[in-house]
């Protein structure tokens, strides 16, 4: 065409119209809730050294208070966390960049964050020792990220293999919250560090985990669904930390209890695939 520059012509798709360039907005936003997953991991961690400061100070009482606001920020980075992915399907502005970044982030949040949290609350009664347990925690939960990006879209999506990390963060920090003066007693600093290595493993393990991420956000939701999040939200502002200390140990606990009730009771291989690929009668 006159008047057309060669990278124009070739812009042109096959059926002679020309493209429209992406949004960079739109790109803009699932990024921006990204950032802001990170900005209060960040604030977990500084929060959660604020409360060792204190706790070395002599003043458990604000030491317990700050490692409650540390458990806050960290839900509220999995907030985040839960709606930079759901707002970019919504908007079909999803990008590799936006994956990667993603998984980034949430090394910083879910794995660097929660594994200073338990040491500055707990497992600092161990010394060295207690590091390194916190550290095999952070270690697990980045090698956990790392499978998930190279299997992602290769196993069913109704499924995770092995514990997401932020349900591994959100159970430790549902603990915390729920006892948050810093920790004294040497045998209940054995329990928390037991408890972050079964987590730790937990995540690495090839154990299934019922997956809540939303695939179809436009797909009608059914009514019972719909009262059940409502009932559960009802109970999240009733009782915040008793639900978040259960609710985290029964996910964790869930995985494990699937597996070994699938292998008492095996079920036929076309009762594993999704309702979509079973063949009809």
């Amino acid at each position: 065409m006159r008047g057309m520059s060669e990278a124009e012509n070739e812009s042109i798709n096959d059926t002679g119209e020309v493209p429209r360039p992406r949004r960079r907005g739109v790109l803009a936003i699932p990024t921006l809730l990204t950032i802001m997953n990170v900005l209060f991991g960040f604030i977990t961690i500084l929060l959660a050294l604020r409360a060792s400061e204190a706790n070395v100070m002599g003043d458990p009482l604000r030491a317990g208070r700050l490692f409650q606001l540390a458990c806050w920020a960290l839900i509220v980075s999995a907030i985040f966390d839960t709606f930079d992915g759901l707002v970019a399907r919504l908007m079909k502005a999803t990008t590799e960049f936006g994956k990667e970044y993603d998984s980034l982030a949430d090394v910083v949040t879910f794995g660097v964050a929660p594994a200073v949290l338990v040491y500055a609350w707990a497992l600092h009664v161990f010394g060295r020792l207690g590091a390194g347990i916190a550290f095999v925690f952070l270690v697990a939960g980045s090698l956990r990220l790392a499978r998930f990006n190279v299997i992602s879209g290769k196993t069913d999506h109704r499924y995770f293999v092995g514990l997401p990390i932020p349900a591994g963060a959100l159970t430790i920090s549902s603990i915390i919250n729920y006892a948050p003066q810093p920790v004294t007693d040497k045998r209940f600093a054995l329990i928390m560090m037991v408890v972050t290595i079964l987590i730790a493993f937990a995540m690495v393990s090839t154990v299934r985990y019922r997956s809540q991420k939303f695939k179809n956000v436009q797909k009608p939701v059914p009514v019972q669904i719909f009262l059940f999040v409502v009932l559960m939200i009802a109970l999240f502002l009733k009782w915040p930390a008793e639900f978040m200390l259960v609710f985290g140990l029964f996910y964790v606990s869930s995985g494990p209890v699937v597996k070994l009730w699938n292998l008492a009771f095996p079920r036929s291989p076309e009762a594993e695939l999704p309702a979509e690929t079973k063949l009809p009668g």
